[in-house]
């Protein structure tokens, strides 16, 4: 086993002194993690913009709906096109639930780099994190849930005809939406202020002294 010997100016060893190619791979793992994180919770909001729109300028029906369709056909339309945009929500939530933690863990291999970091981006990035994740939880713990309980009281009414109860639950229903809404908003700004506070660091390189100069999480500098 080789045995390495730190430079005489030098009193600790990091991982990224030695091992460029694990410290580029963990760092090519984290911006991917980072950015597939972003663009499924952008999908989402992308897919209910498309959707709920375009369903409610067609003559579309559903079997058991027929009678609520004809007492509120803009409710009734938008609810059909709830199914389709669930699907999409269902998948956008359980790459989340993927995603999140396959992203922690890229960021504490990053960090294990060992570069100093620079202070007012650390503090920026470690808040917009918090953010990010506290909102993800909240919507993928409560809000989502509680919206899909709300939701299949909502389409039982409906189907039942019970055109009063449809419209008091769906009261409830816009209140959860809005929730999801707001969450989703201040997920995707927490991942956007992360990006640009990764972004502002060193590129990454080893510099005639030795010292690496590796892209950090959330925008640290390198080691002097």
């Amino acid at each position: 086993m080789r045995v390495y010997e730190l430079p005489a100016n030098r009193t600790d060893s990091t991982l990224n002194d030695y091992h460029p190619l694990v410290a580029r791979i963990i760092d090519i793992a984290y911006w991917i993690s980072l950015a597939a994180w972003l663009a499924v919770v952008v999908a989402g909001g992308l897919a209910a913009s498309a959707i709920f729109p375009t369903a409610r300028d067609l003559p579309i029906s559903m079997e058991g709906y027929e009678g609520f369709l004809a007492a509120e056909p803009a409710l009734g339309r938008t609810l059909i096109a709830g199914f389709f945009a669930q699907s999409v929500f269902e998948l956008t939530s359980r790459a989340q639930l993927i995603l999140i933690p396959t992203f922690l863990i890229a960021l504490l291999l990053r960090n294990a780099t060992g570069l100093t970091p620079s202070a007012w981006r650390t503090k920026v990035g470690r808040l917009a994190l918090s953010v990010a994740i506290g909102a993800s939880l909240l919507l993928l713990c409560w809000t989502m849930p509680m919206f899909d309980r709300v939701l299949e009281s909502y389409r039982a009414a409906a189907r039942g005809g019970d055109i009063a109860s449809a419209a008091s639950i769906k009261v409830s229903l816009d209140e959860y939406h809005s929730y999801s809404t707001a969450l989703t908003t201040a997920i995707a700004m927490g991942l956007l202020v992360l990006f640009a506070t990764s972004s502002l660091c060193a590129p990454f390189r080893r510099r005639r002294d030795g010292a690496s100069q590796a892209p950090r999480f959330v925008g640290v500098s390198g080691r002097s």
